[in-house]
């Protein structure tokens, strides 16, 4: 047994906080043509699963505050066939399937957390659906998981010997993390960042759009997928290559200065993910992903193509600093927010680039699809760039592919096929006149006044749903708080009263396990963890446990 690593620790609470979420079910499609034998592909997945121990891995949280993971042995592991050849409504009936393959619930506390169904659409095509919950996934473990899967079986059936590459285990990355050298490393990278940050806005508004969100985050969403021609692209790799720069810096740029003109924004930070992959564990199978938040400040005075580079320029020094787990980074910046909302960013713009896994057998060829909807999302507005290596490996035309994943309780379909529409035209521009002040470009787009400011990810609680402590004083209630002495105890200050937010006084996340668990010693009773984002206060807490306890009396945990 041995402990989550950084990123794992945030999607377990997310998880056990919004049971019925599948923000972090991530699913792709591997299409075959021609030829294939499923009982060899089988056997190579569970062979595979057997090789990595991150996909064995299953979570033991029943009797500890502090999740803790152990590998499973003798797994079995299944992969259900569907044959769908002559099937009336051949469609419907597939996307009935895949709809049930991503919405099924992961136990996770049994491996393994991925799972797997063979579907045969024709005589020379067949699908398989895989999903694999984010606590043993990430982009770049699935290319990994699923080339050596395939690479066994090009071996299998053309009688050749496999021999797989070797890579650490995952539980040897968990323990690399927790090393001295390794938690020097992101001491260094905090500071970095601390100073990086200072003065920063960690939030990106659209007040034009959409609509203001009424309640705590909860992972509803709606996806929207762009396709950017070859002609396109072509012209935006042309300009890259004449600046020196990245594809990617230069479609950074084109968004950021999109956010800015929707938000008022001159000074932005964007979630940007990346590996997270220390020297030594390239080729490891596992969750090591993680995101920093890049801080773009956009002048519209600037030529185009020196706010690309610019971009370049933060991508770069972010990756030199990827180290910094988001909880370490929120500690010491000092930040709170209360419910599941990401402090440091509530929009991404990432890119996955993962090609393509390839299989080496005469008349068979393999296309992918990834970043299948499960209509959640772990932001308010998150965008996915994939190249067309990515879809279809060395046979792609270069196109590319824009996923934009958005809250439902912010945005509407209209909204984010508005935002994509303005993306092109604007990355079309930037391409013509990559020297032309990049507010100049169009389209225009101007935002409307921003109105005074609150916190718009915490639910402002009417007067009868947030009684005051001094209120409850004056009927005579909850004398003696045990929620307070938990507050005082895990947050170490004394100056806590019944009013205090456990979020503004410096709780986080993922000391909330820690401060149930110790209310639990103190009061023989465990509340549930999702109560602590709806009530943040001992005199909140005081109140919904009672009625808890009095609506479920014999309810222990």
């Amino acid at each position: 047994m041995f402990p989550l690593s950084a990123s794992q620790q945030i999607v377990w609470l997310q998880q056990k906080v919004v049971p019925d979420s599948r923000a972090y079910h991530a699913t792709a499609v591997i299409d075959f043509h021609g030829e294939i034998n499923p009982t060899v592909l089988g056997q190579c997945i569970a062979d595979a699963v057997g090789r990595h121990d991150a996909m064995r891995v299953q979570i033991c949280d029943e009797d500890s505050a502090v999740a803790r993971q152990e590998v499973a042995e003798n797994l079995r592991v299944e992969v259900p066939e569907h044959d769908l050849r002559g099937a009336d409504d051949l469609a419907g009936k597939r996307a009935d399937l895949l709809r049930e393959h991503v919405h099924a619930e992961f136990d996770l506390r049994t491996a393994p957390l991925a799972r797997w169904t063979l579907v045969r659409l024709a005589e020379s095509h067949w699908q398989l659906f895989v999903t694999e919950h984010h606590l043993v996934h990430d982009g770049r473990s699935t290319v990994e998981f699923l080339s050596d899967v395939l690479g066994q079986y090009s071996a299998e059936v053309s009688g050749r010997q496999y021999s797989p590459d070797a890579a650490p285990s995952y539980e040897d990355y968990v323990a690399y993390t927790a090393s001295s050298e390794y938690r020097a490393t992101i001491a260094a990278d905090v500071e970095w960042w601390k100073e990086q940050l200072d003065g920063a806005d960690f939030s990106v508004d659209f007040p034009g759009l959409g609509s203001r969100r009424s309640a705590l985050f909860d992972h509803r969403g709606g996806q929207y997928r762009q396709a950017l021609s070859v002609e396109l692209m072509d012209s935006v790799r042309a300009l890259a290559r004449e600046s020196g720069q990245t594809v990617f810096s230069a479609l950074l740029a084109v968004h950021a200065e999109l956010c800015r003109r929707h938000s008022g924004q001159n000074d932005l930070v964007i979630g940007l993910p990346v590996a997270n992959r220390p020297a030594g564990f390239e080729r490891t199978v596992g969750m090591m992903v993680s995101a920093v938040p890049l801080r773009l400040v956009i002048d519209p005075r600037s030529p185009g193509h020196e706010v690309a580079a610019g971009a370049m320029t933060a991508i770069f020094d972010a990756i030199d600093h990827e180290s910094a787990p988001t909880q370490d980074l929120v500690k010491a910046l000092k930040l709170s927010s209360r419910g599941l909302v990401n402090p440091l960013f509530n929009m991404m713009f990432g890119m996955h680039d993962g090609p393509c896994p390839t299989v080496d057998v005469p008349g068979l060829s393999v296309d992918m699809q990834v970043a299948l909807s499960a209509n959640s999302t772990k932001f308010d507005l998150s965008v996915v760039v994939m190249p067309d290596k990515v879809l279809h490996g060395d046979s792609g035309d270069r196109a590319y592919e824009l996923v934009w994943e958005y809250s439902t309780q912010l945005f509407g379909p209209e909204d984010v096929e508005l935002l994509a529409t303005q993306f092109e035209d604007l990355l079309r521009a930037f391409v013509a006149h990559p020297s032309a002040p990049i507010g100049t470009l169009a389209p225009a787009v101007v935002a409307p006044a921003v109105p005074a400011t609150r916190d718009e990810h915490e639910v402002v609680p009417t007067a009868d749903e947030a009684p005051s402590a001094a209120d409850a004083a004056d009927r005579g209630e909850y004398a003696e708080s045990l929620w307070l002495q938990a507050f005082r105890d895990i947050l170490e200050r004394d100056d806590i009263d019944d009013d205090t937010d456990f979020f503004r006084a410096g709780g986080y996340s993922l000391l909330v396990p820690v401060l149930l668990a110790h209310y639990e010693s103190l009061s023989g009773w465990r509340p549930p963890t999702s109560l602590l984002f709806e009530f943040s206060s001992p005199l909140q807490l005081e109140a919904a446990s009672a009625a808890r306890r009095e609506l479920t009396p014999d309810l222990q945990r």
